[in-house]
């Protein structure tokens, strides 16, 4: 009778410990992996969710492996609380993996280490929480690369309509919130740049009123777009260049153009930005918009590589000590700094638009 008992109360601490290191689903033989966006329903997050379903059905080809969940805030709703009480939900599930791209990277660290010490691993992705909130973030390029693709192409563009070191161009920027860790290390880097004597003739005059912060409401980001706008036109106060920091920014600089009762002329101004090559290709093969080209980075791609992460690290062939993960069709990518990079900016324009579908 005593030995039985012994038995029962081993088991049941066992279970207790599986329950609490949030293991369940492994013992079943799946990995329950949950990926939280900043929100839904927009196409750069839509087609990152695209990818991580790929990676997902690619772990299940032989046998069911992965459990995916996906969840996320709407666009009008995109605040750090709706985030949490997703998470919450999926702390209370006993999810193995939680992927995440937070909203505000300082508030919701405790309930990402909340769900670390439940034994959850957890990921950010597209955007940077505290990094001792998270095991590992999937970055989709380092943010010089960002500034740099950026930069590059406004100068390249600017340089056409004859712009340079003997005739400067002023800079107008359309970011996020202030609280957006990727959008604010972006613009440190365009800051950067801009003070080189490479580029010192591209000029962000006053950053208190040339840097817009809609934050990720689609009303506010076109509201701001076609103020930016406004000020590029005739009698205006003559801001060259325009730059979308947003997936959402970048396409409304080129519907507000579009919208403008008085456009500027397209031969002496450039609007370019961070955004899906489809929510661009319109604007680009728009002859009469300046809005010309884009900078980013398969998303699909960075939705894969996360997922691909995430049952690694779930499963022990990914650990802390790792300095390569091997993600599926990827291949090798490098681990640093509890970081993994996807890999470089891409910059598309009309010559290669067309190559893309996302």
């Amino acid at each position: 009778m005593k030995k039985n008992l012994s038995r029962i109360l081993v088991f049941t601490l066992l279970l207790s410990v599986l329950a609490t290191m949030g293991l369940s689903a492994l013992a079943e033989g799946t990995v329950k992996i949950a990926m939280l966006p900043k929100f839904k329903g927009e196409n750069y997050f839509d087609a990152c969710k695209v990818g991580a379903q790929e990676a997902s059905d690619e772990l299940n080809k032989d046998a069911k492996v992965v459990e995916f969940l996906y969840d996320g805030p709407s666009q009008d709703q995109a605040t750090n609380q709706k985030q949490v009480d997703i998470l919450e939900g999926w702390i209370a599930q006993q999810v193995n993996v939680i992927i995440v791209s937070p909203n505000d990277p300082v508030a919701i660290a405790p309930t990402l280490k909340k769900a670390m010490e439940k034994g959850i691993k957890v990921l950010t992705f597209d955007a940077d929480a505290q990094p001792d909130a998270r095991q590992l973030f999937v970055n989709q390029v380092a943010s010089d690369g960002v500034a740099k693709g950026l930069v590059e192409g406004t100068a390249a563009k600017l340089m056409v309509k004859g712009y340079g070191p003997e005739k400067p161009a002023n800079i107008g920027i359309i970011s996020s919130a202030k609280t957006d860790a990727n959008q604010q290390a972006w613009l440190a880097n365009i800051k950067a740049l801009l003070a080189t004597d490479d580029y010192k003739w591209m000029v962000l005059k006053n950053e208190d009123t040339d840097v817009y912060y809609p934050g990720p409401d689609e009303t506010a980001t076109q509201t701001q777009a076609g103020i930016l706008i406004s000020r590029m036109g005739p009698g205006a106060d003559q801001i060259q260049a325009a730059i979308g920091l947003t997936s959402m920014a970048t396409p409304a600089l080129g519907s507000q153009y579009n919208a403008a009762s008085v456009k500027p002329d397209p031969a002496t101004i450039t609007l370019t930005g961070l955004a899906t090559p489809n929510a661009l290709k319109s604007y680009i093969k728009d002859d009469a918009n300046p809005l010309d080209a884009g900078v980013l980075w398969n998303c699909m791609d960075l939705g894969y590589l996360a997922v691909e992460c995430g049952y690694q690290m779930a499963t022990g062939t990914l650990t802390d000590s790792s300095t390569t993960v091997t993600a599926g069709r990827l291949g090798d990518r490098e681990i640093a700094d509890k970081m993994v990079i996807l890999g470089p900016a891409l910059v598309f324009d009309k010559d290669n638009v067309d190559n893309f579908n996302y």
